[in-house]
């Protein structure tokens, strides 16, 4: 058994449709009832980790690793389980407007935690970084450019803490490290998210996850009059580009290959993939980052 860590860095603003609307919007992100983080649900994610799979020409292997598609059956009329288990990528840090360097990466300890449990699912004996607190209507940041002042993020004015937080410090380091900072064209990026990563109480993040999302207005016009259909708007909401998450993925069985682990690796080593939905609006993209564990004692390591 294999397990990666697959960091997602939005290129550009991500839907990733709900099963129900929310208030005025008609077509919500996928978002979490306990605590309304935003998610990409693992039988989404894996859907679109096939697509991409089957667009690199992987043929038969696409079965292997993915399963049957559902309602296709093999000539015994029976389904073929995947040799890959994808998690849900669940939010790791989101762009927030402020008024200082434009914006922020704003994480929560709940993030951070779960952050925290995959990596020590990939590397059982390495430690992570401490994982910081804040109280519940404060933030701390993981540099000195936040310390010490009232600072706009999004809709609220929030103290911060007078001193920078050396825990979030090193996550942000660790994040900037492992999902951004191996081409040169993410280098500024990472270079910003050591500076400006900020962590929020729990009173402010579920609102500040709501409220900093981006909704678009848009018609659907009659093919031939050109006019509105149905006379309506309706309102799609996206997880803003520079949004980073993460899930975990385990090959285990007989697909635990080394030729399916250097698949995947090309797959997804440092990809941009089409994720959430709106593709010929140009949205939905997502770099790809894969960090692989040590392969399990049971791995199979013959080629195929």
């Amino acid at each position: 058994m294999t397990r990666y860590l697959l960091y997602l860095y939005a290129e550009s603003p991500v839907h990733t449709g709900a099963a129900n609307s929310l208030d005025v919007v008609d077509l919500p992100v996928q978002r979490e009832a306990s605590t309304g983080y935003p998610v990409i649900w693992g039988q989404s994610l894996k859907g679109a980790l096939r697509q991409a799979a089957r667009d690199a020409g992987w043929g038969d292997r696409v079965t292997e690793i993915f399963g049957s598609e559902a309602g296709h059956t093999g000539d015994d009329n029976a389904t073929t389980p995947g040799t890959m288990a994808v998690g849900d990528a669940q939010l790791v840090a989101m762009p927030v407007p402020t008024l200082r360097h434009t914006f922020a990466w704003l994480t929560s300890d709940v993030a951070l935690g779960r952050l925290a449990r995959k990596y020590k699912a990939l590397h059982p004996d390495e430690a992570v970084p401490d994982l910081p607190t804040v109280g519940s209507d404060r933030a701390i940041g993981a540099s000195v450019a936040w310390t010490g002042a009232d600072e706009v993020l999004g809709p609220f004015v929030v103290p911060f803490s007078a001193a920078a937080s050396e825990p979030l410090g090193d996550w942000a380091q660790k994040i900037a490290a492992d999902a951004l900072d191996w081409d040169p064209v993410f280098r500024p990026f990472a270079a910003k998210l050591r500076e400006d990563l900020v962590l929020a109480g729990s009173e402010l993040v579920p609102v500040l996850l709501r409220e900093c999302t981006e909704q678009a207005v848009r018609v659907q016009l009659e093919r031939d009059t050109k006019t509105v259909k149905g006379g309506a708007l309706f309102y799609s909401e996206y997880l803003p580009a520079e949004t980073i998450m993460a899930a975990s993925l385990t090959l285990s069985g007989k697909g635990d290959t080394k030729s399916s682990r250097d698949a995947l690796a090309a797959l997804l080593g440092k990809k941009l993939v089409q994720v959430g939905g709106d593709e010929t609006l140009g949205k939905g993209l997502m770099w790809a980052r894969l960090l692989p564990g040590a392969a399990g004692e049971a791995a199979v390591t013959e080629e195929r």
